[in-house]
């Protein structure tokens, strides 16, 4: 009698007290008590939490941007404020040499009135008194600006009283005559005398002393305010607006534009020292730098500014934009991982629910072949065998579901042994040779004794292998077969004839060593065939889950499958810590290799082995 194996479904976890009052709860099934995963109903508070959390971040990034704000318009006034101070400094020193240059100038009309005054007493006692008055004639006229020059001997008797060559403006004669008749005690006096709106001469007049060049003679002289505005010319800043020489509310000298309007100005204010002991005062205005300059300055601050802001604004917006945007995303995605992790559960459930029924049909039918409950009568026995095969088919079926649930979910063990290839392959390749004998295809292998053990787990390998071969037996109406296995990768070259081997087949190696997932040591297994091909824009959707090339009819179930086998077999490649790679050509055949990789402890040294690369022999 037959004895159906049914074992529950050893993926299904018993959690200890602790984690099932946690974070699990128990629901009912057929088999038993399903435990379900439900920590995921607690991350519905993410992402709130998580948008709170960004939403600070953008008050933080608000403030920052203030700060930024803050600290434009501080750089922008301190800007302006180190504009005026040199505007300041700069009227500043312009005023100093002013004052400078209004003394030099004074200082230098006196040493003029007292050579002239000098020269006119010297000849005035000899018997040709006219060479005097003629040299200083001659200093009046040399000099720009100069009026007119009297010198009075002791007696008050008028020595000298010349006047400049071209008169401009004349002197009113009762002034000149007030002038003449001063005879100060002081050394030196200055006289103001306004003529005018913003013009004024200036007379000079020394007093007989005993420190004069001409004891008890009194001299003086009248210059009109339009020279000491040439001599202070010489120094005209690019700023300045305008420069006022003022004695008390009398304007000597002035310089400029008198109409500036709203023009900002920087203003100083300097004292002239008068040779007499009195003062004058030097007033200067200054522009502040180039107004366009500074508005510009202020416009493109504040246009910045400005710009900045609307950024910001715009910046808040799309990151609260994005937030909540991010919060949809994070409970769709949270929606879809539960879902496809209920669909994973309901897979793993139902391949397991399937099983045992399945089992129990599978074994029926067989005690029905084997004739257990009676001879079959020959109408029966196609029947019978129709359902066993169905029932195969349905069984592996739901074993690639269950497969494909387990890889998915997480829950798929490995577990890993040393093998020997060949006679592992060897073993594989005579369960599948009646089908591949059905179908009249020579199938060959080229598996060297000499490789190295491999570390992996049979039963994924076995399975792998199935499908490969399986595959190429479906798709190759006539033609070959062949399984090859070749070392690839840096070997030890303690043996140095390890690497030998033709030319040919090191640059086969290399170029099958291009497609390795990763640098080491390998083994390549390859199934292929002479089939019908794949096109190269199916070369990686064929590894998709349910995705089929070139599948037959749809009323054929039994030959289209469920595009399941290479899934599954990729996925228990990357299990294994290897890959799987296909090469194909339409019309000429596929080469799917299995890399299976090499522990560099585990490659025999034997003294003399084979090459590395075996070459293909047909199987006997």
């Amino acid at each position: 009698m037959y004895k159906l194996d049914w074992r529950p479904d050893a993926s299904v976890k018993r959690p200890c007290r602790a984690e099932r009052s946690a974070s699990m709860v128990r629901r009912p099934s057929r088999s038993g008590i399903r435990v379900v995963d439900v920590s995921e109903a607690d991350k519905g508070i993410e992402p709130s939490v998580r948008a709170t959390t960004e939403r600070a971040s953008v008050g933080i990034l608000s403030r920052f941007l203030g700060a930024v704000f803050l600290v434009l318009l501080g750089g922008l006034l301190l800007l302006d404020r180190a504009l005026l101070r040199a505007n300041k400094s700069q009227a500043d020193t312009d005023a100093q040499s002013a004052g400078l240059l209004t003394e030099s100038f004074l200082a230098t009309q006196t040493i003029l009135l007292d050579r002239i005054a000098a020269v006119v007493m010297e000849h005035a006692t000899s018997r040709d008194s006219s060479v005097g008055k003629e040299l200083a004639k001659r200093m009046i006229n040399s000099t720009s600006g100069l009026r007119r020059v009297w010198v009075a001997d002791s007696a008050g008797q008028l020595r000298l009283d010349a006047s400049e060559a071209r008169v401009r403006t004349p002197i009113p004669t009762d002034l000149l005559t007030r002038l003449q008749a001063v005879h100060s005690t002081d050394s030196l006096a200055v006289v103001v005398i306004p003529i005018g709106q913003r013009r004024a001469f200036v007379a000079i007049i020394r007093g007989p002393s005993r420190n004069s060049n001409a004891q008890g003679t009194t001299a003086g002289l009248i210059f009109d305010g339009d020279a000491l505005r040439n001599w202070l010319v010489r120094t005209t800043p690019a700023t300045r607006q305008t420069l006022a020489v003022l004695s008390g509310m009398d304007t000597i000298a002035f310089i400029g534009e008198p109409d500036l309007g709203s023009q900002a100005l920087a203003t100083s204010d300097q004292i002239v020292r008068l040779p007499t002991g009195g003062t004058w005062r030097v007033i200067t205005t200054h522009a502040l730098t180039t107004r366009i300059f500074r508005w510009g300055l202020w416009a493109f601050g504040v246009f910045g500014v400005a710009l900045l802001g609307v950024g910001l604004l715009r910046e808040q917006r799309r990151a609260l934009l994005v937030a909540d945007r991010s919060v949809e995303l994070e409970r769709l995605y949270s929606d879809v991982k539960r879902a496809n992790q209920a669909k994973s559960e309901f897979l793993a459930n139902v391949s397991h629910e399937l099983r045992t029924p399945l089992n129990a049909i599978v074994g029926f039918v067989e005690l029905l072949r084997d004739g257990f409950y009676g001879d079959l009568s020959p109408r029966q026995v196609l029947p019978v065998d129709r359902i066993a095969a169905s029932a195969t088919h349905l069984r592996h079926l739901v074993d690639q579901v269950l497969d494909i649930a387990k890889i998915a979910a997480g829950r798929l063990e490995v577990h890993s042994e040393s093998i020997v290839l060949r006679p592992f392959v060897l073993n594989i390749a005579s369960e599948l040779e009646s089908l591949v004998n059905e179908k009249e295809l020579v199938f060959s292998m080229s598996v060297g004794a000499s490789l190295p053990r491999v570390r992996t787990d049979p039963t994924h390998l076995r399975q792998i292998l199935i499908n490969l071969i399986g595959n190429a037996v479906k798709y190759t109406p006539s033609g070959t077969i062949s399984i090859r296995a070749r070392l690839l990768g840096a070997l030890p070259t303690s043996n140095p004839r390890r690497n030998s081997g033709s030319a040919a087949d090191e640059a086969s190696a290399k170029a099958l060593l291009g497609h390795a997932p990763r640098s080491g040591t390998w083994v390549a297994l390859q199934v292929a065939d002479t089939g019908v091909g794949i096109a190269k824009r199916d070369l990686e959707r064929i590894f998709d889950e349910f995705e089929q090339v070139n599948a037959g009819p749809r009323g054929d179930s039994m030959q289209r499958g469920t595009g399941l086998g290479l899934a599954i077999s990729r996925r228990l490649a990357r299990l294994l810590g290897g890959e799987i790679s296909v090469e194909s050509e339409l019309d000429r055949g596929s080469t799917f290799t299995v890399w299976l990789p090499v522990n560099p402890s585990d490659i025999r040294r034997e003294p003399a082995v084979t090459p590395m690369i075996e070459r293909e022999h047909p199987k006997a």
